[in-house]
């Protein structure tokens, strides 16, 4: 990616967090290094918001992606009014597809996105609070 490209990215996310106060944000070791960034964006096709997480290869095969995933979906449905979040992965991706299942996201549909063909997942509210209303998180329901 160019640095304009860079630029352009950092100013919609900043942009995305003062008009819809959520944003995509820097994902760090204790040490400081960066290992990624994950977050909310709004998307127009599907309309909805939609949770991402980016790691770092170096990241991967340590539950990171499901530890910011599951604090992600708790966090959109405690702090807004929505009534679903969704996600996505390229349909060959099954790790990341994982990480959605057990953050309590269900598969919803295929389509291409970009050219690309992925397999959208979504949360309704009703099933997040019945997952906190057990004291649960989504992955202890849904994962051995």
């Amino acid at each position: 990616m160019s640095e304009v490209e860079v630029c352009r990215r950092l100013n919609d996310y900043i942009g995305d967090h003062k008009r819809l106060g959520i944003s995509k944000w820097k994902l760090e070791t204790l040490e400081g290094e960066f290992a990624g960034r994950a977050g909310f964006s709004r998307l127009d096709d599907p309309d909805g918001f939609e949770l991402s997480y980016s790691l770092k290869r170096k990241a991967w095969g340590n539950g990171y992606a499901t530890e910011i995933a599951c604090g992600l979906v708790a966090w959109f449905f405690r702090k807004t009014s929505e009534p679903y979040l969704m996600a996505y992965a390229v349909s060959e991706h099954g790790a990341s597809q994982r990480v959605m299942i057990k953050a309590g996201l269900f598969y919803w549909y295929e389509m291409k996105k970009y050219g690309v063909p992925c397999r959208f997942y979504r949360i309704e509210r009703k099933d997040f609070e019945r997952f906190s209303s057990a004291g649960a998180k989504p992955a202890d329901e849904l994962v051995h």
